[in-house]
This record gives structure tokens, C-alpha cells and sequence, in this order.
């Protein structure tokens, strides 16, 4: 059996699995009638000219970015984090005391509100759970 038919990916022996219904959530926005008009300018104009990283940098009111793949890491770990927490019976409350991380910042954190956190939060977390997170060099899949 090769290994995309083991992990369900391809092939016959793969099972057929239940479709899940998507739900998604929505949230009031706290933003004034002048922020979300801005916003969507910025929306529209990305779509028009799609700025590079780099030009958006250069241009000021943006600090830094993240690729795709590092956000969808990082929600990941967070994810998993989250996961953890909640395994071993532990509330958010009782997490911030450990961290010595606020209570709404973690919550921020796991209900993905705050898109970047720096790796001293990250490990934090894991740490206060009696985890370690593991980077590694590996080839690039090239």
C-alpha cells in the first residue's frame, strides 16, 4: 500500500468519508463607518494592482507580513495548543496564571483574533503545559 492510499489521500483502498457541514461563524464588527470604508478601499485596490510584500512595506503603515504557509503554521500550533489545554482540564484562567500571559490575550490567541504572536508567547504556552515545540531543518521540497 503506498502511502497517499494509507492516509486516505488516493487510490481503492482509501474509505469514503461522511462530508461535514461547514460552520461558519460571524462576528459583529466594532469598526467606524470611515475604518471599514478604508479597509475596503485597501481590499479593492490590493485586487486592482496586487502590491508585492516589498512595495507594501516601502509604502509604510505596514511593519512586517507572513506568508501564507507560516499563518496556517502558526494557527495550526496554536490549534494544537488549544487542544492540549483543553485535554489536560486546564481554563484559560488558570493557563494566564502560568504564562503570566493575560487571560483575554490567550483567548485572543486561541480564537485566532491575534494573527501573530511571537515565538517567546508561543513557547510560553507550550512550556506552562508541559510541552516543547521542535523546529528542524529539512530539504526543501524542491
Amino acid at each position: 500500500m503506498d502511502h497517499q492510499a494509507r492516509n486516505g489521500l488516493r487510490g481503492a483502498a482509501a474509505k469514503k468519508k461522511k462530508k461535514t457541514a461547514v460552520r461558519h461563524e460571524f462576528r459583529a464588527s466594532s469598526r467606524t463607518a470611515a475604518e471599514t470604508a478604508r479597509l475596503r478601499a485597501d481590499r479593492e485596490r490590493y485586487q486592482r494592482e496586487k502590491p508585492s510584500p516589498e512595495q507594501l512595506l516601502a509604502e509604510g503603515g505596514h511593519t512586517e507580513f507572513m506568508t501564507m504557509g507560516q499563518y496556517i503554521f502558526l494557527h495550526d500550533l496554536m490549534s494544537q495548543l488549544r487542544k492540549e489545554r483543553e485535554r489536560q482540564g486546564l481554563t484559560l484562567a488558570q493557563l494566564a496564571k502560568r504564562t503570566k500571559i493575560d487571560q483575554a490575550a490567550l483567548s485572543r490567541l486561541e480564537t485566532r483574533n491575534n494573527a501573530n504572536p511571537t515565538l517567546d508567547t508561543v513557547y510560553r504556552i507550550a512550556d506552562a503545559l508541559g510541552k516543547r515545540i521542535r523546529c528542524e531543518l529539512a530539504e526543501a521540497g524542491r
